[in-house]
């Protein structure tokens, strides 16, 4: 699939040019294509669409655009639209959109390091997709602001392509494309400027000359301006004829005073702030009278220091009036920031002020600080900032300077009112970590340890200051192995024993600027009480990071007055917002936090908080489960946590998805060992989630609450914990390991006298000797299952026997049987309202309708049920129906649409491991690909189905890759191979008494 927005907006499938509908249909598209990837909700949808007048329907039509579209997307492939709990999701590889393509493209040839001909080449590449106008006949306010945005990138990408076709001597290829682009903006100076130098390197100086007197004339009589520095300097080299244009414009030495300090050796990384800053300088140009603002914000340690001054360096000759540096002292040991009046004497001098003529009012000495600089152009450069306060006095007021700040806060005042431009800098990639070391160390030391290194910057959270500390621990030391360093480091003992150091203690050089504690507690204390308390017990929570219920559930403070707390450690830059609404901070200030909790916070405090997080997570999860399995829901535990609200299953479903990581951390966590009942409650509570693709988590969570349930002596949670482990290897196609666990479980649920628990076992019994090929087993469980629901009153599980015996009675060709069980178990489903089972049976009565050649009916049963596992997001089911429509849209001749089915079921069956669908999707895919003639591709996806199937002791899949493979060395003349694969085939069918016996066997007999 091809989705097109830099021209018409359109969809090329595989059969060409799909209808996308009219214009704002059209329009609702590609807002969702521009934001590919990601969520776009509703009443952003709306307002791109119609803008501040939408019509009084204005949902109810979206969402009639929407369900078209999704249909469309269906058809071209490739993508679909997706529904979530916050909006709306164009989800496919972004690379199928043009428009990111061309972003790609472009971000690829701006890399320095490729050659100028791979640059030149990608930069044709990015041109050439585009069409005409973007987004062309859409009319919305939207759409014309996005026009404008992507008319600057184009121009932007034509004119770096000129300039590296001019660097190679290939002006003539530039030429059209640059004079249309001028054409289409005539007040475009940096395109009249390329243009000149283009014309000026063919020969063609005349035309060069005429082209400024062109603009020149136009500026001047339609604007009432002159031609800007640049195209003026152009004029000059021309009519000087003494420079090539492809050389770089010279400039002047810096004059004024040099008081930068020392760029940091090694300097590595940080490509998007040092763009960001550049941008700042590219924004100036646009408005000669501002001064621009940047302001580089940044946790404690980040580095916000060295990239300021690196840059400053970089840019120093841009500012012949001088490069002036003051630390403002704001978050500093001492505790004593910089007064206005002590800056200004900094200042001052700076800038050659003799000490006797500065005044001493604050007033007057802003006054003769604006008065020196009004002819000069500097750069400022005013460090560790505490707030907007003590910066404002001290900005530059002459065009052409530029002021350049850092702080650990965000001085949020400083971009909405002097409109600051914000360069935040986070942690250093692993990569730029590992070169920092490398640059710190030697390469040949690094790359001799290599796992060592990867330690270090691991428990270093890729800080560059404590990478700094660590190197210089190395370098001190270079007979000792980097191990060494690394093992100190691994300490999770935060404070040290007397095993060794801790991780915090191993960060320090005893000198407060090179000390992890000393520069966080600069911060720290800088807190109100209240969010120095919340701080600490962060460091408390086991997992990545929270929301704000949680956090006020830690805290035992309401939610209202815990958001101000995290807003102010926001601004602190000692947490960060990763994802809206989700807080975290790196593994250092957590130990940090998590060092301060133990001096300051008694330990019944720190138990009592993190008793309340985990109350919280327990809650809610009931909550959430009981929205998405309203039949199997149970009562809620009693907790004083707050509730969240869940508006449908999908919110509840992406609650559970964000939290899950967070759940698992706390029930893994040591402090949890005294609370056995809480960490079965919430695994049990969890288990139909995570049965819905999450097989790693499942194993992790039910092995937790087995262990919590033998250390309580409580043998009915550890029958279910078994049960339930049993499940999560069937699913991950360990079936001996699920029969152990299954067995185990109906002894103890035998002993307990837990009826309901035993019928559910041999339910589960009765799946896994399906899968082992043990039908009569299989046949004698769930019989039994279905007899003991029955007795008991289980109606729930007696429809999901009902199910089973469908599907069993179908694998042995009575196909008007099993229609009529799953029928009866549909009627009971739906009384129930088990909307999960409820399509699941509709999966088993589409397969079956198949069987019967009744292909609209099977179509219908099983994408209605596609429908609902995706809503309720349980992925085993739509991995299996995905592959049951497969089969039944190649049954129909349906055969390219049935290879993708089954591509879509083999993907997301590897992705959520789900080992027995992707051999059934393997085999599946094998066959639709031999219907479309794809022979070498169909016989390896059969030998990888075959494989997998052996590994697993998956009997039936064994058999289907043996058919698969049997027809296609038909096929191709291999009539013995062709043989020995169906006489393989026709002894797992013959054994497992399945009519596709009588089928192989005729196949042999016409060889």
């Amino acid at each position: 699939m091809d989705l097109r927005l830099l021209g018409a907006v359109e969809i090329w499938g595989p059969s060409g040019l799909v209808d996308t509908g009219p214009a704002r249909q059209r329009t609702v598209l590609a807002a969702l294509a521009f934001d590919a990837g990601n969520v776009v909700d509703a009443d952003l949808l709306i307002d791109r669409v119609w803008g501040d007048r939408p019509p009084d329907r204005a949902r109810a039509t979206l969402h009639s655009y929407l369900a078209r579209l999704r249909r469309i997307l269906l058809v071209a492939g490739g993508a679909r639209l997706v529904r979530r709990s916050a909006g709306y999701l164009l989800d496919g590889d972004p690379e199928l959109v043009d428009l990111h393509r061309f972003r790609r493209l472009v971000t690829r040839a701006r890399v320095h390091q490729h050659s100028d001909a791979q640059r030149a080449r990608l930069f044709r590449e990015a041109l050439q997709l585009w069409r005409g106008t973007a987004l062309a006949g859409l009319n919305s306010s939207w759409a014309a602001q996005v026009r404008g945005v992507l008319r600057r990138e184009y121009q932007d990408a034509t004119l770096a392509w000129a300039e590296v076709e001019l660097r190679a001597g290939n002006a003539a290829d530039t030429v059209g494309r640059v004079t249309h682009l001028l054409a289409a903006d005539p007040y475009a100076e940096p395109v009249a400027a390329m243009l000149m130098r283009l014309h000026y390197s063919l020969g063609r100086t005349a035309d060069a000359l005429n082209l400024y007197a062109t603009v020149k004339s136009r500026l001047a009589e339609e604007l009432g301006a002159d031609p800007s520095q640049e195209l003026q300097a152009v004029h000059q080299l021309v009519l000087r004829g003494d420079a090539s244009p492809a050389a770089p414009w010279p400039a002047g030495p810096a004059v004024g005073p040099t008081l930068l300090p020392l760029d940091t050796y090694g300097f590595v990384g940080r490509k998007e702030p040092l763009d960001r800053l550049d941008e700042a300088l590219t924004r100036a140009g646009r408005q000669s009278t501002a001064v621009p603002l940047c302001l580089v914000t940044g946790p404690p340690g980040v580095g916000k220091t060295a990239l300021a001054v690196h840059w400053a360096h970089r840019v120093r000759d841009r500012f012949p009036g001088g490069q002036i540096y003051v630390n403002l002292r704001g978050f500093h040991p001492s505790g004593t920031p910089v007064s206005t009046s002590e800056a200004f004497h900094i200042l001052l001098t700076a800038i050659g002020v003799p000490p006797a003529r500065i005044p001493a009012d604050p007033d007057a000495q802003a006054a003769l600080y604006r008065t020196v600089l009004a002819d000069r152009r500097v750069l400022v450069l005013l460090d560790n900032a505490r707030d907007a306060d003590q910066v404002r006095p001290l900005l530059p007021a002459a065009p052409g300077s530029l002021a350049l700040i850092t702080s650990r806060h965000e001085l949020a005042s400083l971009v909405a009112i002097e409109a600051a431009h914000p360069v935040p800098v986070g942690l250093l990639t692993s990569d730029e970590a590992r070169a920092l070391l490398a640059e710190r160390l030697g390469t040949d030391r690094t790359a001799a340890e290599p796992d060592a290194v990867n330690m270090v910057v691991d428990r270093c959270a890729r800080l560059p200051l404590a990478l700094a500390i660590a190197a210089a621990r190395a370098a001190t030391r270079p007979g000792v192995p980097l191990a060494d360093l690394a093992a100190d480091l691994a300490s999770d003992d935060v404070t040290g024993s007397v095993t060794g150091p801790g991780r915090l203690d191993t960060l320090s050089t005893g000198e407060p600027g090179a000390d992890i504690r000393a520069v966080f507690a600069c911060s720290y204390d800088a807190l109100r009480p209240d969010t120095a308390r919340l701080f600490r017990l962060l460091g408390l929570h086991p997992g990545a990071d929270l929301r704000t219920p949680a956090a006020a559930s830690l805290a035992g403070l309401p939610i209202a007055q815990t958001a101000p707390l995290l807003a102010e450690l926001m601004r602190a830059h000692l947490i960060e917002e990763p994802a809206r609404g989700r807080y975290s901070c790196h593994d250092l200030l957590r130990a940090y936090a998590a060092d301060r909790t133990a001096d300051e916070d008694s330990v019944p405090a720190r138990r009592d908080a993190i008793t309340r997080l985990f109350d919280h997570f327990l809650h809610n999860a009931e909550y959430a489960v009981g929205v998405l399995f309203p039949a199997e829901q149970k009562s809620p535990s009693r907790t004083s946590a707050p509730a969240i609200t869940f508006d449908g299953p999908a919110a509840a479903r992406a609650w559970l998805d964000a939290e899950r990581a967070n759940i698992a951390a706390l029930a893994c966590h040591e402090e949890v060992h005294d609370w056995p009942g809480r960490t079965t409650a919430l695994v049990t509570t969890l288990y139909r989630y995570l049965d819905s693709g999450h097989c790693t988590d499942a194993l992790l969570l039910h092995t937790r609450a087995y262990d919590a349930a033998r250390h309580a002596g409580d043998h009915a949670a550890e029958a279910r914990a078994h049960n339930d482990i049993g499940q999560a290897y069937r699913r991950s196609g360990r079936f001996g390991h699920a029969l152990s666990r299954h067995r185990q479980a109906l002894s103890l649920f035998q002993r307990v006298g837990d009826r309901a628990g035993e019928a559910r076992t041999l339910g589960h019994l009765g799946v896994t000797q399906w899968r082992l090929g043990d039908y009569p087993q299989c046949r004698q469980f769930h019989q039994a299952s279905l007899d003991l629901y029955r007795e008991i009153g289980d109606r729930l599980g007696e429809a999901n026997q009902l199910n089973v015996f469908g599907f069993g009675h179908r694998q042995l060709g009575q196909y008007a049987k099993a229609v009529e069980l799953h029928l009866q178990a549909l009627a009971l489903f739906r009384e129930l309202d088990d909307r999960l089972d409820e399509a699941d049976t509709l999966n088993h009565l589409g397969t079956s309708y198949q069987q019967q050649g009744r292909f609209p009916e099977a179509v219908d049963c099983i994408g209605r049920a596609i429908e609902v596992f995706r809503e309720l997001g349980y992925q085993p089911g739509e991995v299996h129906a995905l592959n049951n429509l497969g089969h039944t849209l190649l049954r129909s001749g349906q055969h390219r649409a049935a290879c993708e089915h089954h591509r879509r079921a083999l993907s997301l069956a590897r992705e959520i491991g789900e080992r027995v669908y992707e051999a059934e999707a393997l085999n599946g895919l094998g066959m639709a690909l031999l219907a479309v003639g794809d022979i070498e591709t169909a016989r390896a996806r059969l030998h990888a189905a075959l494989s997998l199937a052996e590994r697993t002791g998956d009997r039936r899949e064994q058999a289907n890759a043996h058919d698969g493979l049997a027809h296609i060395c038909r096929h191709v003349g291999d009539v013995g191979q062709a043989r020995r694969h169906w006489e393989a085939a026709l002894a797992v069918y013959a054994e497992l008494g399945l009519p596709e016996a009588d089928r192989i066997a005729d196949q042999i007999n016409e060889l």
